[in-house]
């Protein structure tokens, strides 16, 4: 009977530690989350996780929304393991250079800043103060240091940024592999695989003007001209500077490679090694705060 009895209770111990696991493991998302969740949650926590993407062109083999997953994926995976809330606000950005090719959403630079202003307004009145974007897109560059600046000088809310483009994470090694190349297919294989097509997937034919053509080899010596024939690059067709999506590339692939090289090993690397760098933030600016 004794052994029976210790018995149950080792199976209900078992299973409150795998269900302690499980919540601990799951990540914090404010549209799944009730009115009371979120009041919990603040009476220990006001940090907040703000993933920014874009619903633009990404080639013939990823979806739209590919900046929007790879930044809600692993802002979700950065909660996983920090219990931070995230709370998508947007699934647009700024995209209008992608616009050559159909599907692609843009939002004007004022008009998207000023929506996340008011959403980072409402979670302030709530009693969060602590705001971390993560951007995947880097159109939204601009908007993400105007936003920033704003809540910063505006109000007792703290804002930083921890995507890609910030000083959290680095900018790669230099390599032309910037938009739906190895390294983002790579990414999506891991994050959604279920939504990536690889039988379309194909090297683009990339068409620099000869401007950016002679700037680009002449930074090869001269490092300062890099940035130059970098502004070049994703800019409006109506600028006349050449640089829209579908005047650089074929297939609205910006990569000197063929995507066809990308793998899930390459993409679970990157995202936890970004995942990594945010959890280390978080648990500094934890324990600085305490």
């Amino acid at each position: 009977m004794k052994t029976k009895f210790f018995s149950w209770i080792l199976v209900i111990c078992i299973s409150l530690s795998s269900s302690i696991a499980q919540t601990e493991n799951t990540a914090l998302v404010l549209q799944e989350m009730t009115w009371v969740d979120v009041e919990d949650y603040l009476e220990n926590n006001d940090m907040v996780i703000i993933p920014l993407g874009s619903t633009e062109q990404h080639g013939p083999h990823l979806p739209l929304g590919t900046d929007y997953y790879e930044a809600f994926e692993i802002s979700k995976a950065i909660s996983q393991q920090t219990g931070i809330l995230v709370a998508p606000a947007l699934f647009v950005g700024y995209s209008i250079y992608h616009s050559g090719f159909p599907g692609t959403l843009s939002l004007k630079p004022e008009t998207m800043e000023q929506v996340l202003f008011e959403t980072a307004e409402a979670l302030i009145k709530y009693g969060f103060s602590k705001f971390l974007f993560f951007n995947y897109h880097g159109g939204n560059n601009i908007v993400q240091d105007r936003v920033i600046h704003r809540i910063n000088h505006t109000t007792e809310a703290v804002a930083i940024a921890i995507g890609v483009g910030s000083e959290l994470q680095s900018s790669g090694n230099g390599e032309f592999d910037w938009h739906a190349g190895i390294k983002e297919t790579s990414i999506m294989l891991y994050l959604k695989p279920d939504l990536v097509k690889m039988e379309r997937a194909q090297k683009p034919v990339i068409s620099f003007t000869p401007r950016v053509e002679e700037l680009k080899s002449l930074s090869e010596k001269y490092a300062e001209l890099d940035p130059v024939w970098k502004s070049l690059l994703g800019v409006p067709s109506e600028t006349k500077k050449g640089g829209a999506s579908h005047e650089l590339s074929s297939n609205g692939i910006w990569s000197a490679y063929d995507p066809k090289s990308a793998t899930k090993e390459i993409g679970q690397k990157n995202v936890n090694q970004m995942v990594e760098r945010a959890v280390k933030l978080i648990k500094a600016w934890k324990l600085a705060e305490n």
